[in-house]
């Protein structure tokens, strides 16, 4: 089959997850792009353009002023990338070498089944069950008939959040039932295929984004959420950032409060050191350069069991080696009683405090609304959809406040590569191991600065998203590939964006870091190409258009008079968005109460990220799963 066909296939995935607004945008998009050579001098279609000069036009789109065509060209690069790269076909020309399902003999290690009815643990004081739905995990897409279910608590989404407030409320006796718009999906889905995993465990497979596509925002779905492809790193929330919550924002749990919840987390994940064989080429390049230059690092926690070091965490671990969700807090809340109905998006919220209903609309396994419902009846809600969801959800069922969808914070990252004399092979080993902590000025007072991470996005697609350029500059960076170290600054970001929804009700995520925080990032990509070259690097690139290799001090000065923090030309990344219902001490300060409660709601609670007052500043996934606990807890007081 010719590629540009095979291509186009690769894309249909992705391009079936697209909303219909959306598809009419690209198809506009594309439409003209075709037309537009039709005005220069020589007048043809693109299509009939030669490479080259389809290259050149393709940049003057990227570098126009015009903002409407460097959006374009950014959502179009996005799928190209993705689509070409992501094929079987494409490996071979980077040095892939591709799964290791039906190559390697990785035992799958035993893992709860969700969907089977459990018995109700004896240590439980009084389990309920919910009325109107089967024992354990429903799929929504293979229900017939519309549902109607009653319980006293119901819990929108089951990533880190969900999922620790669901056991929690169901080990103290609650009727509690969960809903998850994704599917459920097991270690047997995962297929280490970019193609089919980002699909599977992604929002828009993979594709969500900014309003405006400047950043990509990659966020889960499914059961189990954003911890199915994390990629196990286990962060206990920083002092100082704490502190600040506390002085600013009226945070309520006094330190050893909050290190009780914690203890609790690190218990059910299994937390424990990563054993410094398991660190990668692609981890100990940044351990090397770090340590040449006197700088701090360490080597994280993980949430992993004899791991196997296949590398493919953000594409899920298909040998149930990596304890998220799904095999920790989600088996306690079906234990306990607890109900989940995956396949189900919350569209609204109604009802009066003491007397909500949730309406949900249930999907099929493509995300396709099947035209039923399920509306689950509930004294109490609780929100964990993640930053942008939970406050789209409130804000289409009608619910305001001045804080409401305020204060996003993303953790903007921009990625710097370094090409090595030695193979690196990135996308074997863990993900993520050594983490550089030099700069993380907030874990001293609760603001500022940075951390150094290694990519995680170490597969062909999402790799080559990440890499900056065109034709045949982007092909000639990806044929070094097998050589390529990567890392990012993940950014402590004070800038506040802001989560609105459009016509439909669907979230719009509108932000870009602010002057002192794009001030950071340049500092952080300067210090950043400096590690990689005290390291050993041959050649250094950084994250924006244009980019020319680095390999030493004078180029880097050159590199870094040359780069723009202008949207689209600097390419930036999230997969941490928060802070979009913070806590605050009253309702001009924040979106819900210290106890997570939505300012003049009685009965409906957030359990998620957006619950952040300000940025966390590292690996929010701890801090989640405390929180979301935490608020559970303080529920039966206000509800007695």
């Amino acid at each position: 089959m010719p590629a540009p066909e095979a291509v186009c296939d690769a894309a249909a995935p992705f391009l079936a997850r697209l909303r219909s607004a959306d598809h009419l945008l690209l198809r506009l998009l594309l439409r003209t792009l075709e037309a537009g050579p039709l005005l220069s001098r020589r007048p043809r279609l693109f299509s009939q353009l030669p490479r080259e000069e389809a290259e050149a036009y393709l940049r003057t789109w990227a570098e126009s002023r015009l903002a409407a065509r460097r959006r374009g060209i950014a959502a179009l690069r996005a799928l190209a990338m993705l689509a070409y790269y992501g094929r079987d076909q494409a490996w071979k020309e980077v040095g892939y070498d591709g799964p290791w399902l039906g190559r390697r003999d990785v035992p799958v290690l035993p893992a709860p089944d969700l969907r089977a009815a459990p018995r109700a643990a004896p240590r439980i004081p009084r389990p309920r069950l919910a009325v109107g739905i089967a024992q354990g995990s429903t799929a929504g897409r293979a229900v017939g008939r519309a549902l109607r279910v009653r319980a006293d608590v119901c819990v929108i989404g089951t990533g880190a959040g969900g999922a620790a407030a669901l056991a929690r409320l169901a080990e103290r006796g609650f009727t509690a039932v969960a809903v998850e718009a994704g599917g459920h999906s097991t270690a047997a889905d995962y297929t280490q295929r970019e193609l089919e995993m980002l699909p599977l465990l992604y929002q828009d497979a993979g594709l969500r984004a900014t309003a405006d596509q400047a950043i990509g925002i990659m966020q889960g779905t499914g059961v189990g959420g954003s911890t199915l492809h994390n990629t196990g790193l286990v962060y206990s929330p920083p002092d100082a950032i704490v502190e600040r919550w506390r002085r600013e924002h009226g945070f309520p749990l006094s330190e050893d409060e909050l290190g009780r919840y914690v203890a609790r987390v690190r218990a059910a994940l299994r937390a424990t050191p990563i054993p410094p064989d398991r660190i990668n080429a692609n981890n100990d390049a940044l351990r090397r350069g770090a340590a040449a230059l006197g700088w701090r690092h360490r080597v994280a926690d993980h949430n992993r069991e004899s791991c196997s070091a296949c590398g493919y965490c953000m594409l899920g671990c298909a040998y149930n080696r990596k304890y998220n969700a799904a095999l920790t807090f989600l088996p306690r809340a079906l234990a306990a009683g607890a109900r989940i109905l995956s396949d189900a998006a919350a569209e609204r919220i109604e009802g009066r405090p003491g007397a909500r209903r949730v309406i949900c609309e249930l999907r099929d396994a493509a995300g396709r609304p099947t035209g039923r419902t399920a509306i689950i009846e509930a004294a109490t809600v609780v929100v964990a959809a993640g930053a942008l969801d939970s406050p789209a959800l409130l804000l289409r069922s009608g619910f305001s406040g001045p804080r409401l969808g305020r204060g996003l914070r993303l953790h903007p990252s921009a990625s710097v590569s370094a090409v090595f004399p030695e193979p690196i092979v990135a996308w074997r080993g863990l993900p993520q191991s050594v983490i550089v902590d030099e700069f993380a000025s907030f874990e001293e007072d609760g603001r500022g600065g940075w951390l150094f991470l290694p990519s995680a996005a170490n597969q062909p697609g999402l790799a080559a998203l990440l890499t900056s350029g065109f034709g045949a500059d982007h092909r000639a960076r990806m044929r070094e590939f097998a050589h390529a170290a990567s890392a990012c600054v993940l950014l402590h970001d004070e800038t506040e964006g802001r989560v609105t929804v459009n016509r439909r009700g669907r979230p719009v995520a509108r932000y870009w870091p602010g002057k002192a925080d794009r001030v950071a990032l340049r500092q952080g990509l300067r210090a950043l190409a400096r590690l990689y070259l005290a390291a050993g690097a041959e050649r250094v690139y950084l994250p924006h258009a244009g980019a020319s290799p680095i390999s030493g001090e004078a180029e880097l000065r050159a590199a870094m008079a040359a780069l723009t923090t202008d949207r689209y030309l600097l390419t930036l990344n999230s997969v941490h968005p928060q802070g979009t219902l913070a806590m605050g001490h009253a309702p001009d300060a924040g979106a819900v109460d210290p106890g997570g409660q939505l300012w003049g709601h009685p009965g409906i609670y957030v359990a998620d990220a957006s619950l952040f007052p300000t940025s966390i500043g590292v690996p929010p996934q701890v801090t989640i799963m405390a929180l979301a606990m935490a608020v559970a807890d303080g529920i039966p007081e206000r509800t007695a």
